[in-house]
């Protein structure tokens, strides 16, 4: 906590490196220490007992260096397998990542034990007892009493593959936002005490935008289908404002969502309706088995979190594989967020305009001053799968579902001209070769993120 008041004058990269330094590293260094000196009582006397020449320092060096690299290389690889555990966490304590980390110091103590563990058995008590960072009933109501005296409240958290997830209440100023890490992924305001709506109002402006594709008119030589149900497919869930309003219009609408706990989230406390597809799996996998055997009158494309995009969501070979589902009157909206002055954006946008022939560019809200120092907001590019017209036509009554929002920023309006991302940065578009170039360009935008969650 006493870190935490330094955070923003720390920033992003020198905050977490130097919390975990007085937090994380000197457990580490303990339990690394204390593995070595465990592994050093076995094997010293094999090397002293043994035929092997030279000193007895020279021999303990050896076989403290020795189980020293086994013990560090034991931890390196516990933090590659993190891809695995990730897939494996869970409500219970004992399978959240902080239960995860008391689990494996255990198990180095019960491997290896020292006299140098009692330098870390008051630390775990007290972490164990009173860390905030476990999802405990008492801990839950310790967070709460901190969370209060800023206006929330916590309804639900838990660790998942895509990292910590959380659900608040703000009591001062009545919405309710799902968290991931430092990320939003959405939010909708609190109704007044007695009024019930399936549909509530949403705090962000680009959820709602999201659903103009459906107000795109069809291309004149199309031969509307009568009778038959619309189809959407939605790639990333949030807390589900667009696909809730797709269900609302009666659309048949599948949601392809890599994060278990954000589904369930969404349906207990955002009214997510419970009649659709739901399909829990990595976007890039779905896209790959259902190509040419699935198509959409609609494509929803929104998978931004913390600061940075899912990269292999937005290469050409994925981007093609979402062409190939939509109908041939079909539409698709892609939201980036980020920095739109850096190259990341460009790159994205040149990537979605090389594999769609007709697109269509919308800022969330109106361009900030040249002098300022970034240009952080959402870019929607509505897309068809063929060469044609993309207009938009009057929204009537029924598309706003008696929501205010929806009357105030269903239609999008802030266009951007494509040429201003294709005419910078040069010409590169992202593919699953050099993705790697994505990712670096993406730090910026990042960090740029970290700033505005501040």
């Amino acid at each position: 906590m006493y870190l935490f008041r330094y955070s923003e004058r720390l920033g992003a990269t020198a905050g977490p490196l130097l919390t975990s330094l007085v937090t994380a590293f000197p457990i580490i260094s303990v339990s690394t220490l204390a593995a070595s000196k465990g592994c050093t009582d076995e094997i010293e006397p094999l090397i002293n007992g043994g035929r092997a020449q030279g000193s007895s320092v020279t021999r303990g060096f050896l076989s403290h260096a020795f189980c020293a690299t086994i013990s560090m290389m034991a931890f390196l690889t516990d933090r590659r397998a993190g891809g695995l555990v990730r897939e494996w966490l869970q409500a219970h304590v004992l399978r959240s990542k902080v239960g995860l980390y008391h689990l494996l110091t255990l198990l180095y103590a019960l491997l290896f034990p020292s006299g140098y563990l009692a330098f870390v058995v008051i630390p775990l008590i007290q972490a164990t007892l009173f860390s905030a960072y476990i999802p405990l009933p008492y801990t839950n109501n310790v967070l709460n009493t901190t969370l209060y005296e800023h206006g929330f409240t916590l309804l639900a958290r838990q660790d998942s593959n895509t990292g910590y997830i959380s659900v608040l209440d703000n009591f001062r100023d009545g919405f309710r936002a799902m968290r991931c890490d430092h990320s939003l992924l959405g939010g909708e305001w609190i109704p007044p005490q007695g009024q019930t709506s399936s549909l509530h109002e949403p705090i962000y402006a680009i959820f709602v935008m999201l659903e103009a594709v459906r107000l795109v008119q069809p291309p004149s030589e199309a031969d509307p289908a009568q009778g038959v149900q619309e189809s959407a497919l939605v790639i990333g869930l949030g807390i589900g404002t667009t696909p809730s309003a797709f269900v609302a219009h009666g659309i048949n609408t599948t949601i392809v969502e890599i994060d278990p706990v954000v589904h369930t989230f969404a349906v207990l406390y955002f009214n997510l309706p419970t009649n659709h597809t739901s399909i829990i799996e990595d976007a890039v996998a779905y896209v790959d088995r259902s190509r040419g055997k699935s198509q959409y009158n609609y494509i929803i494309h929104d998978v931004f979190t913390g600061g940075a995009e899912p990269i292999n969501l937005f290469t050409m070979e994925f981007l093609e594989g979402l062409k190939d589902m939509l109908k041939q009157e079909g539409v698709i909206a892609i939201n980036y967020a980020g920095d739109l002055r850096l190259r990341s954006a460009s790159m994205v946008v040149r990537t979605v305009l090389t594999v769609f022939p007709s697109c269509r560019l919308f800022r969330e809200g109106a361009e900030p001053p040249e002098e300022a120092d970034t240009d952080f907001t959402n870019l929607v590019l509505f897309c068809r799968a063929a060469v044609g017209a993309i207009d938009f036509r009057r929204p009537t009554k029924d598309d706003f579902l008696g929501s205010g929002a929806r009357q105030h920023h269903l239609m999008p309006r802030h266009e951007v001209d494509a040429t201003y991302f294709t005419r910078r940065y040069g010409e590169d578009t992202i593919t699953k070769r050099n993705r790697h170039v994505l990712e670096k360009a993406q730090y910026a935008s990042a960090l740029g993120h970290w700033r505005v969650m501040r």
